[in-house]
């Protein structure tokens, strides 16, 4: 079924209920955690005694003073916990190396891994690698850092029989108006880098959330078929934290006209709908701590969750066309991230 603005409606207002969990010796790694949603999650985790979260951003003075502000407040009780701000840009395939790198030689775990960060944009630009912004940080970025740590999150399920870490992608409601016209192409990334592919470039962003819940679903299925034991003590998982009120969109560089079509619609939203930030926040937690959500307690894989609770997808995501167009995605994605089987092993 076609999600209608009266789903959104339903889905906005939806009373969100999530349980603290005792995340006691826990290792959490949130990007994009400086401010907004990942900001909200990183407030909520802190509060269930993990050991350490790492907020993984842009700018790193940025989570430096998010993590004032979160130690700074005392309804959060975040004593004992370690943070750490570590420079992650998503839109640069050397960054998300270098990341990966550094915590690899860390030693440390990762328990709970959140692919928080994301872009929007109204303009065509292209990153260091040549790809187009927003499919290059929401996509191929999140992929790259995803696959590059999954190695030291299967470590960290080898620990010992209780321990199942989780990953969770953040996508959006929008994925379901993502008409992904690039899969009619003979590349999905020829066509999403093309600058002369104006149309295609409206719905980028759309396109990009579809992605997300493509990649995860795809994960789910490479894991499961992983000759690791570990890899199917993972539980993937993509969420949607629904319409928030945060900075999300607000600073595109883009002409003074479209700039303010998109800033008064966007506050005329958030001004009636939008959630703040820690409700915002709440889907991404609840899949990332909830029992019922780990396949240890008998959930399904790769699931999506908005309003705290297993939602359906773009009918594109579903059937065997779905996989069929997923695991085409993947493999061009693997490809253009220049990733080899070795990095990941899966």
């Amino acid at each position: 079924m076609p999600f209608t603005v009266k789903d959104f409606l339903k889905d906005q207002f939806m009373s969100l209920n999530i349980t603290p969990q005792d995340l006691t010796g826990k290792t959490i790694v949130v990007t994009g955690s400086n401010v907004g949603i990942g900001y909200g999650t990183v407030c909520h985790l802190a509060g269930m005694h993990p050991a350490r979260i790492i907020l993984a951003c842009r700018n790193t003075s940025k989570a430096e003073e998010a993590i004032r502000k979160i130690k700074a407040t005392a309804s959060i009780n975040s004593e004992g916990v370690i943070f750490e701000a570590q420079e992650l840009n998503l839109a640069s395939f050397a960054s998300c190396r270098a990341f990966a790198k550094k915590y690899q030689e860390s030693g440390l775990p990762i328990h709970i891994l959140i692919n928080n960060a994301g872009i929007t944009s109204t303009t065509f630009s292209l990153t260091e690698d040549n790809h187009e912004s927003i499919f290059a940080t929401n996509h191929l970025g999140t992929v790259l850092l995803t696959l590059l740590l999954l190695p030291i999150v299967r470590k960290t399920a080898a620990q010992d029989a209780s321990t199942y870490p989780r990953i969770i992608v953040v996508a959006s409601e929008m994925h379901h108006w993502g008409p992904l016209t690039s899969k009619d192409s003979d590349s999905f990334v020829r066509a999403l880098d093309d600058p002369t592919n104006v149309e295609s470039f409206k719905q980028r962003y759309p396109d990009s959330k579809l992605m997300n819940v493509l990649f995860t679903r795809s994960l789910a299925t490479h894991l499961k078929a992983s000759s690791h034991p570990q890899d199917k003590k993972i539980t993937v998982s993509v969420i949607n934290p629904g319409l928030v009120a945060s900075e999300f969109g607000t600073k595109s560089e883009v002409s003074i006209w479209s700039r303010l079509g998109f800033t008064v619609m966007m506050s005329i939203m958030r001004g009636f709908l939008a959630r703040n930030i820690m409700d915002g926040a709440k889907t991404t937690v609840f899949a990332a701590i909830e029992p019922e959500c780990g396949i240890e307690n008998g959930a399904e894989n790769g699931l999506y969750y908005s309003s705290c609770r297993v939602a359906p997808v773009n009918p594109i995501v579903e059937g065997e066309e779905g996989k069929a167009l997923g695991e085409r995605l993947w493999k061009e994605t693997i490809e253009t991230i220049q990733t080899t089987p070795t990095e990941f092993d899966i």
